[in-house]
C-alpha cells in the first residue's frame, strides 16, 4: 500500500507549489488545484512542478523498496518478443480511434478542416509523436508500474484492479477541469490499462495502448470541429467519454483479452 501513500503527497506537493505562486502572483490562497488565473510565466513554472511531483514518486517508490528505479522499472520491459505488444497496442488503439472518427465524419457529427498556418501546424504535428509517448510513459509507469503493481503484491485482482481504475480516473479531476461526466469514461480506459497489464505482466502493451490513442487525439485535434451532441461523440479531447466511444473501449477491451488474456 506504499503506492497509495505515495501518490496522495503528489497534489499536497503540488498544492504546496501552487500556494507559493498564488503568493507571489499577489493572489489569494485556494484549496482547489487550478492555475487558470496564474500569469503565464507562473504557469510554466506550475508546469514544471507537476513534472517534477510526478517524477519524484517515480524515483522515490523504488528507493522505498530497496532498489534503484533502472531496476526496478526494467522489469516491466522484458525484452525477447515482448517489445512487439508495444506496437499491436498502438496500432489497435490508432485503428480504433480512426474507424471512430471516421463514422463521426461521415455522418457530419465531426468535421474536419484546416484552422491553423502551416508553420503552427507543422509545429504542432511534429511534437505529437514525443509528447505522446512521454505521457504513456510517465502514466503508465505511476499508475500500472507503481500502483496496480503494489496493489497486487497484497490484494487479489478483483480487488486490485478495480482500485488502480478508481485512483487513475480520479487522478484526472484532481485539478480543476471543465468537465466532470467525462468520468465513466476514465473508469473505462482505466479498466482496459489495468487488464493490459494483468494479462502481459508488462507494461509494454498497456503503454502502446496509451501512446497509440494519444497520438490520434493531438493528432486530430488542430483540424477537428466537433459537432454532434456530446453524450455521443465525448469531448473534444476525451471522444471514449460519449457512447460510441464507451463501446469502442469496450470492444477493444475484448479484442485484447482475446489476445492475450491466456497468458495471464
Amino acid at each position: 500500500m506504499r503506492a497509495l501513500a505515495l501518490l496522495a503527497a503528489v497534489p499536497l506537493l503540488l498544492w504546496l507549489g501552487q500556494t507559493v505562486l498564488l503568493r507571489r502572483a499577489g493572489l489569494p490562497i485556494r484549496w482547489r488545484l487550478s492555475a487558470a488565473d496564474l500569469p503565464r510565466p507562473l504557469k510554466r513554472i506550475n508546469r514544471v512542478v507537476t513534472y517534477l511531483a510526478l517524477v519524484a514518486a517515480l524515483v522515490a517508490y523504488p528507493l522505498l523498496r530497496g532498489t534503484t528505479p533502472l531496476t526496478y522499472y526494467a522489469a516491466f520491459f522484458p525484452l525477447e518478443s515482448r517489445p512487439r505488444e508495444l506496437l499491436h497496442g498502438g496500432a489497435a488503439a490508432i485503428l480504433y480511434l480512426v474507424l471512430l472518427y471516421l463514422a463521426w465524419v461521415l455522418t457530419d457529427n465531426v468535421r474536419l478542416e484546416l484552422r491553423h498556418g502551416a508553420a503552427r501546424l507543422t509545429r504542432r504535428l511534429a511534437g505529437v509523436p514525443p509528447t505522446a509517448l512521454l505521457v504513456a510513459l510517465v502514466e503508465e509507469l505511476l499508475f500500472r508500474g507503481v500502483l496496480l503493481a503494489d496493489l497486487l503484491e497484497s490484494l487479489s485482482p478483483r480487488v486490485a484492479v478495480p482500485v488502480a481504475v478508481l485512483v487513475f480516473a480520479g487522478a484526472h479531476y484532481v485539478r480543476s477541469v471543465k468537465r466532470y461526466w467525462t468520468f465513466p469514461g476514465h473508469l473505462a480506459l482505466g479498466t482496459l490499462l489495468c487488464l493490459a497489464l494483468l494479462w502481459t505482466r508488462a507494461l509494454w502493451l498497456p503503454l502502446g495502448l496509451h501512446a497509440g490513442g494519444v497520438v490520434v487525439l493531438m493528432g486530430v485535434r488542430p483540424f477537428a470541429r466537433y459537432l454532434g451532441p456530446a453524450w455521443l461523440i465525448g469531448a473534444s479531447i476525451f471522444p471514449y467519454a460519449g457512447v460510441v466511444g464507451l463501446a469502442g473501449l469496450l470492444a477493444i477491451t475484448l479484442n485484447m483479452w482475446l489476445c492475450y488474456s491466456g497468458a495471464a
